[in-house]
């Protein structure tokens, strides 16, 4: 559920239920809010989880991991974008530094990542020269995060 249509349900302010919803900082604690907000928006039912058109977003750090393994094994972003249906560019913001996305999305990358982290990119039209490009571009990104 987004914080609009979570405001809307709770009949409180979607500036309040973004405050709720955003993840603090390691050091910081959460932040306090009244237990009557508190109980509108626990009170509010949650969509059924196995819907995955459910509306709603997600933290992306999952889904980047699964999109880098995925370039570490050859698959450029291209392909991924069309077998998920996105654009490229969508592709390489999650990937590198969206922090957060659609909960379809997420599923749908899970699900990518597991049809095709144990297969040969080759096999399937990749082209040598491309496969070797995604994993060095990969490889890059790996050492500029790890510095």
């Amino acid at each position: 559920m987004s914080a609009q249509e979570i405001a809307d349900r709770a009949g409180l302010s979607v500036t309040l239920v973004r405050r709720v919803l955003r993840t603090p900082a390691h050091d910081a604690t959460a932040p306090d809010i009244a237990r009557t907000a508190a109980d509108a928006i626990l009170g509010i039912p949650l969509p059924h989880r196995r819907t995955p058109g459910a509306l709603g977003l997600t933290d992306s750090a999952e889904a980047s991991w699964l999109l880098a393994d995925l370039a570490r094994a050859g698959w450029p972003a291209t392909t991924l974008a069309h077998r998920l249906d996105v654009n490229p560019r969508t592709v390489a913001e999650v990937r590198d530094k969206r922090p957060r996305l659609r909960l379809d999305l997420a599923l749908r990358i899970r699900r990518l990542h597991r049809d095709l982290i144990n297969l040969n990119p080759a096999g399937y039209g990749i082209h040598p020269t491309d496969i070797a490009r995604t994993r060095a571009a990969a490889a890059r990104r790996m050492a500029a995060t790890a510095t």
